[in-house]
């Protein structure tokens, strides 16, 4: 991936995710939170001017941790970018966003994983908000991505398939994986976690198709 370009590429959930997300926490007022797979840490800086809460991130892609950490420094806000998982993280957040990350494991085992860290990483009654592309429209043309995914495959997990993320004008291509919606949501029953809520983003004005889908959940 283009790691430089998808951060320039006009993704829209700026517009249509972010303002429930910000919303939902507002109201949930955590003191630790975990932006976990930060990419330039503009939504971890988004938190960081909202909430009297002590914020951190993490992002594992090098080119993007140091972006995230040019932002961090020049922009107003307060967030700790972290170099990687540690003991340290167990039990020790009240609220971690997963915004955009879990298409790109590329297995199930890499799922289960990352999922467990996270699920482990939650103190008691701690929410974990994932944000997902929809994948019962992967075939569909939204507004900041389309994808050359085969609908006909959508019962195969694992499916690599390549999304072209931006305005027609100015796209990024990259490589994610698809899992259906039950398997998403029985990776996390695996790892350990509890469904609470689910959100689908219209990706426009009434009437469109959801874009992207944010599951919350809470350590079983």
């Amino acid at each position: 991936m283009d790691a430089l370009g998808y951060i320039d590429c006009g993704d829209n959930r700026d517009e249509i995710v972010f303002p429930w997300l910000r919303e939902l926490i507002t109201a949930q007022k955590p003191a630790t939170v975990l932006d976990f797979g930060c990419g330039d840490a503009r939504f971890a800086l988004q938190l960081s001017r909202l909430l009297p809460a002590r914020i951190s991130a993490y992002e594992r892609d090098p080119h993007m941790r140091e972006q995230a950490r040019a932002r961090i420094a020049t922009e107003a806000g307060s967030v700790t970018l972290l170099d990687g998982p540690s003991p340290a993280w167990t039990g020790a957040y009240n609220a971690i966003f997963l915004q955009g990350v879990w298409m790109c494991w590329a297995t199930r085992a890499e799922c289960l994983d990352t999922l467990r860290l996270l699920a482990r990483s939650l103190a008691p009654g701690g929410l974990l908000l994932a944000s997902i592309t929809h994948p019962c429209f992967r075939d569909r043309r939204f507004a900041t991505y389309r994808t050359d995914f085969d609908q006909a495959r959508y019962l195969d997990n694992g499916t690599p398939f390549t999304v072209f993320v931006g305005r027609p004008d100015s796209e990024t291509p990259i490589v994610d994986t698809h899992w259906t919606l039950a398997d998403t949501l029985n990776q996390a029953l695996e790892a350990g976690l509890q469904l609470v809520t689910v959100k689908e983003h219209a990706d426009g004005p009434p009437g469109s198709l959801p874009s992207w889908l944010t599951l919350v959940f809470r350590p079983a």
